[in-house]
């Protein structure tokens, strides 16, 4: 364990003394004034005619793009289901400028990432022992003179808010969250002989991904305490009525696998105009230092009842909690592959589709085992959006 925090802290801190000189050394920073470029802001100008296309078409100044997200999500290891993925939608923003200088060209670029999922959970709904309220009369309907109990979650629809006479028992197959960050130097050379440009880059890149792992149990009890429903191989099963559960428990163990990485990446671009269409793919190779913590809330609610069956009344309920904690280190090489294809409506106003695969090949912690923290994460689809001036 040692080994590995110190060879993963070595290549995290290799990685930025490499980066940081190197932007030092051109003596360039990432922040000028917004009005820094001159600009006619005729963003929705029409767009130049196909014949004017001779060559590659170089653009200066601000620039920036918006691409809505559609990925497949990687199963941690060892679930149920495990070779599937599970979708989820995102965002992706970027913000840059290019400027045209004596010696070269040169820029740069802010992005920023986001994916609320994926939500992928295994979920049974299981009535409690009092579903059925015999004080309800109903949710009236037009024209009808019903009187409904108070409050709300006493009543007996399965609609919201009316969620309180039953459970959904929720298994997590894969839940997470991802963001990410990142500030990248670019470069642009010479158009290339086919007519083509090229964009190297390398910069500094945070990711954030949190896994979420979830177990529930629900289990009734006699008033002996005993747990009903019996296995089903019990012989003596068929002398037990299912009016005799008293009690019920609702056990929650809930995992978050936070994961915050911090390195540098090296990425080139490389764009080719034909007609109207600016095609485009970008590679990125990064290796980061993972600082992971594991975070665990165990919650049993336990409910009390007068008698058992349909219709009785709660006496009492008991909620605990227990929490615990764990912090471990890895270190994390990934890549990420896009291909984008953008159609110039105006001339600064293109729209986008593409496809993207960003892996994370090893070092991420899923699950609910500190020392499961060297999984893989993979991410691949597509995305469509906007482009201004680029």
């Amino acid at each position: 364990m040692l080994i590995k925090t110190i060879s993963s802290w070595l290549f995290g801190s290799a990685a930025l003394l490499v980066l940081l000189p190197l932007a030092h050394a051109q003596h360039h920073q990432p922040f000028i004034e917004p009005g820094y470029f001159s600009h006619d802001l005729q963003f929705f100008a029409p767009a130049s005619d196909i014949d004017d296309y001779g060559g590659p078409v170089q653009r200066w100044g601000w620039f920036g793009s918006y691409d809505r997200l559609y990925l497949q999500v990687s199963r941690p290891r060892d679930t149920i289901g495990g070779e599937n993925w599970d979708r989820t939608w995102g965002n992706r923003y970027d913000l840059g400028y290019m400027i045209d200088d004596a010696i070269h060209n040169h820029g740069w670029l802010f992005s920023y990432t986001q994916l609320r999922g994926p939500h992928g959970w295994d979920v049974l709904r299981h009535d409690r022992i009092n579903r059925l309220n015999e004080d309800d009369e109903g949710v009236p309907a037009a024209g009808e003179e019903l009187d409904p109990v108070e409050p709300a979650e006493d009543r007996n629809d399965r609609g919201f808010p009316n969620r309180a006479r039953f459970y959904d028992i929720s298994n997590s197959l894969n839940v997470g969250t991802f963001n990410s960050v990142e500030l990248n130097k670019l470069y642009r050379t010479e158009p290339l002989s086919g007519g083509g440009l090229l964009e190297p880059f390398f910069g500094v890149r945070y990711t954030r991904f949190r896994d979420v792992y979830q177990e529930q149990e629900y289990t009734r009890f006699t008033e002996e305490g005993l747990p009903f429903p019996f296995p089903p191989l019990v012989p003596a099963r068929d002398l037990f009525d299912i009016d005799d559960a008293v009690t019920e428990d609702l056990f929650t163990d809930n995992f978050r696998f936070n994961n915050h990485m911090v390195g540098g990446q090296l990425g080139l671009r490389l764009s080719r105009r034909v007609s109207r269409w600016n095609l485009s793919s970008e590679v990125r190779m990064f290796g980061m230092h993972n600082f992971q913590r594991l975070d665990r809330k165990a919650t049993l609610v336990r409910t009390y009842y007068d008698g058992g069956g349909q219709g009785s009344d709660v006496e009492g309920i008991l909620k605990t909690q227990e929490f615990d904690g764990w912090h471990n280190n890895s270190a994390v090489f990934g890549t990420d592959v896009r291909a984008e294809a953008a159609f110039e409506v105006t001339r600064d106003i293109s729209l986008q589709v593409g496809v993207q695969y960003l892996g994370f090949h090893r070092g991420i912690g899923r699950g609910f085992d500190i020392t499961e923290n060297s999984q893989a994460l993979n991410m691949f689809g597509s995305s469509f959006g906007f482009v201004v001036n680029r």
